[in-house]
C-alpha cells in the first residue's frame, strides 16, 4: 500500500530547527508577530495573532486575522446550539453587514434560524408524589423517554389517581382485569435483570495493534482497502435480540393513565443520570406515541411509600395511595439558536441578476471534548499512527512506532511545558472554509458580477448536514435560480506530507461533473487560464467514494435538489476532529490561493451568458441518502 509507513524526515521535529520551524506557516515579514514560546512542530505558527484591518484582496494575513478569532478557545468549539457557535454566527453576520452585502435570511435579516434545541425531561419541573409524599428525582424515580420499542407516551399530567399493582413487567402469561386498572396508575415490578457479564481480563478488542490497521492514506489506498474488505468480508456482529419485554401490551390495553415500574435500584448510575439528559436535535415532525400513557421507573422505597409494604410482598390487584405526576418529554428551542447566515450581492446584469452563484462553508464544529489530553502528546501520536486524524482508528503502536512517538514527545517536553486541552477548536474543520468565505465576500463586495452571488454559512454540518438541508428545503431565494454551488470544507491543510498529492497549490475536488459535465469543464478551463493555477486532485471523485467522502459534507443537499455543485477541500490531516485543530497549524498561503481560485471560478460563472447545462445525474457516481 502506498505510504503505508511513516516517513520521519518530512514530519519529525528537532530543537535545531528553531530558526526554520513553522516556515510554511510564518506570517510575512512586515506583519510578523513576536512569539511568546518556541515552536515544536514544523507546521506551527504563532499561538496568538493580533487582529488587524482586512483588505479587499484575499490574503494569508487576512485569513489569519479572521481565523484566530473564529477558532479561538473562547468560542468553545462552536457546537451547534451552544454559545460559542452563536457568537461565531454573530461575527459572520457583522462582517456581511460591514461589507455592505444584502441580508438574505429570514424576515429581511442575515439569519435563517433552524428549529434546533434540547429534547427531554426537565428535572426542575418534573414532579411525582404519592400519598402526600414528594418523591425525589433520581433518588426515588426517573421518567421514561418514549420510544417505538417501549410504546410509552411522553407526558404525564395526573392528580390523585389511585395506583394498582399488576405483577411483573412483560409477564404476558398473567392476565389482568381491565376493569380493575382502567383509569388508574398501573405499577409493575421490573423483570429480573440479565446476568452480569464478567469484566474482561484483556485489552478491549478495539485497541488493535497499529500493525494490523490497514493504510487508507489517500484515495487510492482507501479504495484498495475498501475493495479488499468487500472481497473478504468478516462476519457481521450478531444482532442483539430485542427483548420482548420492552413493550408490555397490558400497560396500554387496560386503559391506564400512567405506568410505574419498580426497578430504579437495579439501574446503573449512568442510566439514572441520563434520564434527565436533554440531547439537542431538530424539532420532531411528529409526537411519538401521542395517545399512550407516560411511564417512570421508581425505587423499592418509593413503591413501599405507595403501597405501604415491601415490593416483594405485593400481590396483583393491591391498591396503593393516590399518585400525582407532572412531567413531559418535550422539545424546545435552544437558548442559543442555531442559525444559517446568508447574504447576497445583487448582480449587475439585468438579464442575469435573477440567478445566483452560491458559495458556502459550515460554521459549526463539535464543541468541548469530555476527555482532557496533552496537546503535544496527541499530535505526536497522530503524526505516527493517525495521519488522517479521527478517520484512522485508535490503535496500540508497535514498539518501533512507540519509540518514534516517545522521541517526538521528548523534544516537545524539552521545548515547552505540557498543555492540557479539551476544546475542539475546528480551525481547519471548517473555520478555514468560513474565513475563506468571508474573504470571498470582501472581494466580491467591491466588484460587479453579472449574476447575483449568494454567500451562505451553513449551520450544523457536524450534526448531520442540518443547515444545508434546512436551507435547501426552506430556501430564502428561488432555489431553481441557483446555477452553481461551491462548498468549501477543510481548506487549511494540504502540505505534501499531510495529504496524498498535496502541495502549495493542490486542491481536492469532488462532484463538479455529477449533474453538469459543463460545470466541470468550466472549472478546468478557468484553471488553465489563470496566473495561479491549482493542481486538481480528482482521485477522490470516483464511483468507489473512498471514506464515503462525497457524502460527508453540505454539497450533498444541493445535489439532492439538482443544483450543479462542487466540493473543494485540501484534505484530511492529522488534526481532523482532534483537540489539536487550532489556528497555528493552518497553511494560510495555501488557503488564500484556494480562495483566489474559487473567486475566479465563481466570477467566470457569474458573468457567463449561459448557466451550466444540467445533463442529469451520473449513474456511476455514488448517491447519498439524506
Amino acid at each position: 500500500m502506498i505510504y503505508a509507513r511513516f516517513v520521519p524526515p518530512a514530519l519529525l521535529l528537532a530543537s535545531v530547527w528553531a530558526a526554520t520551524a513553522g516556515a510554511q506557516n510564518r506570517p510575512t515579514t512586515q506583519t510578523a508577530t513576536v512569539r511568546t514560546e518556541r515552536t515544536v512542530w514544523s507546521d506551527e505558527g504563532p499561538r496568538k495573532w493580533a487582529p488587524r484591518p482586512t483588505t479587499t484582496a484575499i490574503t494569508a494575513n487576512d485569513l489569519r486575522t479572521r481565523l484566530y478569532q473564529f477558532a479561538d478557545d473562547s468560542m468553545m468549539g462552536r457546537r451547534i446550539g451552544e454559545q460559542g457557535n452563536y457568537k461565531g454566527t454573530a461575527y459572520i453576520a457583522r462582517e456581511f453587514k460591514r461589507l455592505g452585502l444584502k441580508p438574505a435570511g429570514d424576515s429581511g435579516g442575515f439569519f435563517q434560524t433552524l428549529p434546533f434545541g434540547p429534547i427531554g425531561f426537565d428535572s426542575a419541573t418534573a414532579r411525582l408524589s404519592a400519598g402526600g409524599r414528594t418523591l425525589q428525582p433520581k433518588k426515588d424515580w426517573i421518567p421514561t423517554a418514549p420510544s417505538l420499542a417501549n410504546g410509552f407516551g411522553g407526558a404525564a399530567e395526573i392528580n390523585g389517581i389511585p395506583a394498582v399493582y399488576a405483577g411483573q413487567w412483560g409477564d404476558s402469561t398473567a392476565m389482568i382485569d381491565a376493569n380493575a386498572y382502567r383509569g388508574k396508575v398501573i405499577v409493575f415490578s421490573a423483570a429480573p435483570a440479565a446476568r452480569a457479564v464478567a469484566p474482561s481480563t484483556g485489552a478491549p478488542v478495539s485497541f488493535v495493534s497499529c500493525a494490523d490497521v490497514p493504510d487508507k492514506f489517500g484515495a487510492n489506498a482507501a479504495i484498495a482497502e475498501e475493495a479488499r474488505q468487500r472481497a473478504n468480508p468478516t462476519a457481521a456482529p450478531a444482532r442483539r435480540a430485542v427483548p420482548t419485554v420492552l413493550r408490555d401490551p397490558r400497560a396500554t390495553g387496560v386503559g391506564a393513565v400512567a405506568v410505574l415500574v419498580i426497578g430504579l435500584d437495579d439501574m446503573s448510575q449512568a442510566a439514572v443520570n441520563g434520564a434527565f439528559a436533554q440531547p439537542m436535535g431538530m424539532r420532531p415532525s411528529t409526537v411519538l406515541n401521542p395517545n399512550a400513557p407516560a411511564a417512570a421507573t421508581i425505587s423499592r422505597d418509593a413503591a413501599e411509600a405507595i403501597f405501604g409494604k415491601k415490593p416483594s410482598d405485593l400481590r396483583v390487584g393491591d391498591v396503593g395511595a393516590p399518585v400525582t405526576a407532572s412531567f413531559s418529554h418535550a422539545w424546545r428551542m435552544s437558548p442559543h439558536p442555531a442559525r444559517n447566515v446568508i447574504a447576497m450581492l445583487p448582480g449587475s446584469d439585468p438579464k442575469l441578476a435573477g440567478e445566483y452563484v452560491l458559495v458556502g462553508a459550515h460554521n459549526d464544529h463539535v464543541g468541548v471534548n469530555s476527555v482532557v489530553v496533552d496537546h503535544d502528546s496527541v499530535r505526536a501520536y497522530n503524526m505516527v499512527v493517525r495521519r488522517q486524524g479521527s478517520n484512522d482508528p485508535v490503535c496500540t503502536p508497535t514498539a518501533e512506532q512507540q519509540r518514534k512517538i516517545d522521541s517526538l514527545i521528548k523534544v516537545a517536553r524539552a521545548t515547552r511545558a505540557p498543555r492540557r486541552d479539551s476544546i475542539m477548536n475546528g480551525a481547519d474543520d471548517d473555520g478555514s472554509g468560513t474565513v475563506v468565505l468571508l474573504e470571498l465576500a470582501e472581494q466580491f463586495a467591491r466588484e460587479k458580477p453579472g449574476r447575483s452571488i449568494l454567500f451562505i454559512s451553513h449551520q450544523g454540518e457536524e450534526g448531520g448536514l442540518l443547515g444545508s438541508r434546512w436551507f435547501t428545503d426552506h430556501p430564502t431565494i428561488p432555489l431553481d435560480k441557483v446555477v452553481a454551488a461551491h462548498n468549501m470544507d477543510m481548506v487549511g491543510k494540504g502540505r505534501n506530507w499531510q495529504v496524498k498529492y498535496g502541495g502549495p497549490n493542490s486542491v481536492q475536488m469532488l462532484g463538479a461533473r455529477r449533474l453538469s459535465r459543463e460545470f466541470g469543464d468550466m472549472i478546468d478551463s478557468v484553471n488553465a487560464n489563470i496566473a495561479e493555477p491549482m493542481v486538481i486532485d480528482k482521485s477522490w471523485d470516483v464511483p468507489a467514494n473512498p471514506l464515503n467522502r462525497f457524502c460527508r459534507s453540505d454539497q450533498v443537499n444541493y445535489v439532492r435538489k439538482d443544483i450543479p455543485t462542487v466540493y473543494m477541500s485540501l484534505g484530511y490531516a492529522v488534526d481532523y476532529h482532534q483537540q489539536t485543530d487550532e489556528p497555528q497549524y493552518i497553511d494560510y498561503d495555501h488557503s488564500a490561493r484556494l480562495g483566489r481560485f474559487v473567486h475566479q471560478v465563481m466570477t467566470a460563472i457569474a458573468n457567463r451568458p449561459n448557466k451550466p447545462a444540467i445533463a442529469g445525474p451520473d449513474p456511476t457516481m455514488p448517491t447519498c441518502i439524506r
